[in-house]
């Protein structure tokens, strides 16, 4: 195997301003991804991130691979010492419902950043042959096995759950003509964080209505939800580590390997599965491992506890594709900032790979108030907005570029009075 290469500095312009750049919802052969731990992590860091966060299915983990979550902890333990990044073990957690106002079956995916401490106290039922090792928890309400349930037993562990696959955004999920809906919605009130900007999938089809399920919780209950990337990577060239190791000092081998990849499976979905469609889900390997989770550490070294605390505190912001953020001012977060007036900023030094028209929107309280269009001749955007005489008062804002960045809420706490 290769070593990996230091990187420079400069190559990573973000974590001068206290930023540091994750992947995050990362499935490995530990449930129902092609790469090992160690090779997660190793394409992690070789695309310049900084930490990973391997969410593999905790009922595949116990009831088809066989694993225990100890083997699965210490495999992402063993990753980090090696290839010199914080790789988290957290999970991704399935609840089947059938809500009346939907046409199909589906289920509820919620996402644990973190497993730590609920493998630590025993939570999971790993001895009940055939059972979910989560389905044993009640929720408030007296029922087992419910969303409810997974966000209760999660917030008591100071774990953020995370709300995953509001709509399915894949072909691969739509038959018949209607969308498959993957989260309840009814629940998704109760989730402390969301993670759809996008899932999966490299269409958009439905990030309209996943920004309005979050302007309608702001406008209701005025209070923010963190958004984080989903990148739901399982798919890639690495299923044969070996030669994608052998091969990583040779790009344009690497490249032919990659492109051959592409066509043999793409080709064998088509086949297997006699749809079309199902046959562009290798084509998104490259493009998922572009959805970027940033978290703002401020002076604190990137740790998994320093990384799990920002999460928790709503710290972060996403972006996909060639967009290269470098920083927002204020960085988002659930604490209020008390300040006289609104200022912010956002610093993007190139946004897309080809020249285009883009946008840059800013809403308030759920409501579109800013929208910046820049032209093609600048590959990147400064944004800024400032406002010395808001309303006093809590306003939540988020800066949105459509596709391609998205923020955590910010929220500003504007005493009474006026500046002097």
């Amino acid at each position: 195997m290769l070593p990996l290469s230091p990187r420079p500095h400069g190559a990573n312009p973000h974590r001068a301003r206290g930023w540091a750049r994750g992947l995050i919802h990362f499935h490995t052969r530990f449930s129902d991804g092609w790469a090992t731990v160690r090779r997660a992590a190793q394409i992690a860091r070789r695309r310049g991130y900084d930490f990973l966060v391997v969410t593999d299915h905790l009922r595949n983990l116990k009831l088809f691979t066989r694993r225990t979550p100890d083997d699965y902890i210490r495999a992402c333990d063993r990753a980090s010492r090696d290839v010199g990044i914080p790789v988290i073990p957290g999970g991704e957690m399935e609840v089947h419902w059938n809500n009346p106002a939907v046409e199909d079956f589906s289920e509820a995916h919620t996402i644990a950043f973190t497993i730590r401490s609920l493998a630590r106290a025993g939570e999971f039922d790993w001895q009940t042959p055939g059972t979910d090792p989560f389905g044993h928890w009640p929720d408030s309400e007296g029922r087992l096995g419910t969303v409810l349930a997974l966000q209760e037993k999660l917030l008591a562990h100071g774990v953020p759950p995370a709300a995953s696959h509001q709509f399915q955004h894949s072909p691969l999920g739509t038959r018949g003509g209607y969308s498959d809906y993957r989260y309840d919605l009814t629940r998704v009130e109760r989730s402390e964080y969301l993670d759809f900007f996008y899932s999966g999938a490299a269409d958009i089809l439905h990030e309209a209505e996943d920004l309005e399920l979050v302007a309608d919780y702001v406008r209701r209950f005025h209070r923010p939800k963190a958004v984080y990337a989903s990148c739901d990577y399982h798919v890639g060239p690495e299923v044969v580590p070996a030669v994608a190791d052998m091969l990583e000092a040779f790009p344009p081998l690497r490249r032919a390997y990659a492109w051959l990849f592409r066509v043999v499976s793409s080709t064998a979905l088509r086949f297997l599965a006699g749809d079309p469609e199902t046959a562009i889900f290798p084509h998104f390997a490259d493009e998922q491992l572009t959805h970027a989770t940033y978290v703002y550490l401020g002076d604190r070294a990137c740790t998994e506890e320093a990384i799990v605390d920002a999460l928790r505190a709503g710290r972060t912001c996403v972006s996909r594709g060639a967009f290269q953020f470098e920083d927002l001012d204020p960085a988002p977060g659930f604490a209020p900032i008390r300040v006289r007036g609104v200022q912010i900023s956002l610093r993007a030094p190139l946004t897309f790979s080809r020249p285009r028209p883009r946008s840059v929107l800013l809403f308030e309280d759920g409501r579109l108030i800013r929208w910046s269009v820049y032209a093609v001749e600048s590959p990147g955007i400064e944004f800024t907005y400032a406002r010395p005489d808001a309303e006093p008062g809590a306003h939540v804002y988020q800066v949105y570029v459509p596709s391609k960045f998205l923020s955590s809420p910010i929220v500003f706490d504007i005493p009474p009075g006026r500046p002097a």
